[in-house]
């Protein structure tokens, strides 16, 4: 069993900004989650999780983040597309019946070329391989949707991973890798949190704290890995927070305001989340 696990969520632009706030307000108070033994990442979250494996330091992601320094993925998830999404995802109360659901609108894309999300996700990676530390990423399998956490023993490249973990329905197609064609953990949970239940000590960042539908929520996830064994804490964007990230999560211009009130959570969470992670 690992010791330490750091979970980041998915949630747009404002999530990955906010996170990053987190972590570099629990760093100015002593407390460097980055040094988890597993960093676990779905979407926006596997992206920190690569950039935090590589060694950047929250607090320069933060400064990059708060003066817009380094260029974000920007789309337009349009009301059709939301549209779409929400009905899938809200037409059945079973999760399992949901993800499959998605799975379906996943596979109906075909005016967008795989090669065409390769090419954009590939874009944002600082690296081309797979970092020395533990990085897990989050995707779903459209046909069954059951999901999985491609690592750098999966036997398969960066790219095809962090891919597969961003390819949010129906904006992007699903990612080819093996016989199998994958899609945005997210879709299943805003965290896939249950699947680090290997590890004694974590702590989750859910900056969306439930999906649509009948996905689980983040602390019905962290409350089952404390009922197993695991010390799991949950932090969660606050109402200030959500103010600041506005109702567009790929709003670039939310990215500061986000990442500040990050800082703000973390610095004001740093007691609780101490007493957990050494504990």
């Amino acid at each position: 069993m690992a010791d330490t696990a750091l979970v980041l969520g998915g949630g747009g632009l404002t999530a990955y900004a906010w996170e990053v706030g987190v972590l570099a307000g629990l760093a100015r108070a002593g407390l460097d989650l980055a040094e988890a033994d597993v960093l676990a990442g779905t979407s926006a979250g596997a992206l920190l999780a690569l950039d935090l494996a590589r060694g950047s330091a929250p607090a320069d992601l933060y400064t990059e983040q708060v003066n817009r320094e380094r260029p974000m993925l920007e789309v337009d998830f349009t009301f059709a597309m939301t549209l779409k999404y929400l009905w899938a995802a809200m037409g059945t109360r079973d999760p399992k019946t949901m993800t499959r659901r998605i799975g379906r609108l996943a596979l109906s894309v075909r005016d967008v070329p795989e090669s065409e999300v390769l090419a954009t996700i590939g874009a944002q990676l600082p690296v081309r391989d797979w970092p020395e530390r533990h990085v897990r990423m989050f995707a779903v399998d459209t046909r069954t949707g059951e999901p999985t956490a491609f690592t750098a023993d999966s036997g398969v490249d960066l790219p095809h991973a962090m891919s597969a973990t961003c390819a949010l329905p129906p904006l992007f197609p699903p990612v080819t890798i093996g016989e199998a064609r994958w899609m945005d953990g997210g879709v299943r949970s805003t965290t896939n949190a249950d699947l680090v239940d290997d590890c004694a000590r974590v702590v989750v960042l859910a900056p969306v704290p439930k999906g649509a539908g009948p996905a689980p929520t983040a602390a019905a996830q962290v409350a089952a890995l404390t009922a197993n064994g695991t010390r799991a804490t949950l932090l969660s964007p606050d109402r200030a927070a959500r103010r600041a990230f506005g109702r567009n999560p790929l709003d670039a211009a939310r990215i500061p305001p986000a990442a500040r009130e990050g800082l703000r959570q973390g610095t004001e969470e740093a007691a609780r989340v101490r007493t957990a992670w050494h504990a």
